[in-house]
């Protein structure tokens, strides 16, 4: 006689246990979302922005009632240049440069960057009021109306020479937008300025000028630093020729006051000596001398005619 075996009874506890855990599962991934550094989350509950952002970490949210809109706020960098609509990447947005008339009605083309951050206290008025592509519906107008009304007074030629100008005021005209908007402008950077071929010819004409009236100066500007040089030569040898000729006459004047003094010196000199040989002669040393020097022989007698007159006397002797 055949038994059958009969099939393992089904447990439906175990059955029930493991589906309770699955939806559990599902529940708590769903429930839960992560917000990264350098964004941050708004959760909207059946569809209203909540205004509070979410800051980067793990979070709970209501399964099927709430729903969690990541924002980036990292520094954001927009690029007006070249003349397709290139892709974007994570960050960066590319756009054709900025065509513009000049006010002769030229066209010019503007190379332009422009840096700005979301604040991430007004995640959800950007997210509530210019959705993600916030930067086609508010950011991208702005600059280039700002574009515009700058670069529309100024004459082309002026803005190649001006373009330290044009650029301060084109940061200034958008900062003064930005602080209306919910974004934070980190800088503007004029890159190039496209001018029509007309206006680049005469610029170089203009340079050109220029260059040829900076060495004219050069040549002008040398030429009086060599006259100058040499009116400085010749002053100085001026002076040293006079110093000389003053240091000459000096020497002749000190050896001529000096030949003087001495000369003074011995007149007066002689003058003393002549004063006490006058004093010392006296009667009695001329008789002294004249008979000291006498031979003993008397004068021959000078007679004149026939007269016989004695011309010399002898003096007497006492005896």
């Amino acid at each position: 006689m055949n038994i059958k075996s009969k099939p393992p009874a089904i447990n439906f506890k175990y059955i029930t246990a493991a589906f309770f855990v699955i939806v559990l599962l599902l529940g708590f991934f769903s429930a839960t979302y992560t917000v990264e550094t350098g964004t941050v989350g708004i959760l909207s509950t059946f569809g209203k922005y909540q205004e509070e952002p979410v800051l980067p970490g793990l979070h709970i949210k209501i399964p099927l009632i709430q729903r969690v809109h990541i924002l980036d706020v990292k520094l954001q960098s927009a690029n007006y240049i070249g003349r397709k609509d290139l892709p974007d990447k994570k960050g960066v947005i590319n756009k054709p440069y900025i065509s513009v008339l000049d006010n002769k009605n030229l066209p010019i083309g503007i190379d332009l960057t422009v840096m700005y951050t979301p604040n991430s206290n007004e995640a959800s008025t950007i997210l509530g009021k210019y959705g993600v592509n916030y930067f086609d519906k508010l950011i991208n107008p702005n600059v280039r109306d700002v574009v515009r009304d700058v670069i529309g007074k100024y004459p082309a030629e002026q803005i190649a020479s001006d373009r330290t100008v044009i650029s301060g005021e084109l940061k200034a005209r958008i900062d003064k937008k930005f602080e209306k908007m919910p974004f934070i402008l980190n800088e503007v950077s004029l890159r190039n300025i496209q001018l029509p071929k007309i206006v680049l010819k005469k610029v170089e004409e203009v340079q050109i000028a220029k260059q040829e009236e900076q060495k004219l100066a050069m040549v002008e500007n040398q030429a009086r630093k060599k006259q100058k040089i040499q009116t400085i030569q010749a002053n100085t040898r001026l002076i040293e020729i006079t110093t000389r000729a003053k240091a000459d006459a000096e020497k002749q004047k000190i050896e001529a006051d000096a030949k003087a003094y001495k000369l003074k010196i011995e007149a007066q000199a002689i003058a003393e000596a002549n004063t006490v040989i006058a004093k010392s002669i006296t009667k009695e040393l001329i008789n002294y001398k004249s008979i000291e020097k006498w031979s003993g022989m008397y004068p021959k007698l000078l007679m004149q005619g026939s007269d016989t007159n004695t011309i010399l006397q002898l003096p007497k002797v006492d005896e």
